[in-house]
């Protein structure tokens, strides 16, 4: 009986901390372009995860839909571009539904070197022009 209630506690405590990770990460947290991208993307609920970067005239935003969502992933990712580029014409705004560009943007959340993130984000609008 005793192992029952332990097996059954230590599931429940495992779903729940894979719960709590926080889905929609950004580079620079306090930047206030940062902020409103991040509560647009909130609004819209079909996205999981999302990793954002605002850099000089960039704005690079990798997002993950919802599993049940996925064939209407790259509708979703235009569908948040027109957003963003409505709002802000004057940047250079990507967004992409591609596994490889959230998985890079994921590696350069810790990069602390301005310049090098100013060079990746070129490199990774390059790869999301590739048509694979």
């Amino acid at each position: 009986m005793v192992r029952r209630f332990l097996s059954v506690g230590i599931c429940v405590f495992l779903l729940s901390a894979c719960g709590a990770k926080e889905q929609i990460v950004a580079y620079d947290e306090q930047d206030e372009k940062t902020i409103e991208i991040k509560q647009e993307i909130e609004k819209m609920n079909n996205i999981h995860k999302a990793k954002i970067v605002v850099t000089g005239q960039d704005i690079l935003v990798a997002i993950e839909v919802k599993p049940w969502q996925s064939f209407k992933e790259q509708k979703i990712a235009r569908e948040l571009q027109k957003k963003l580029e409505e709002k802000w014409s004057h940047y250079d705004v990507l967004v992409s539904s591609d596994f490889k560009l959230l998985w890079e943007t994921d590696k350069l959340m810790s990069e602390e070197d301005e310049q090098k993130v100013n060079e990746k984000i070129e490199h990774l609008k390059k790869l999301a022009k590739e048509e694979t």
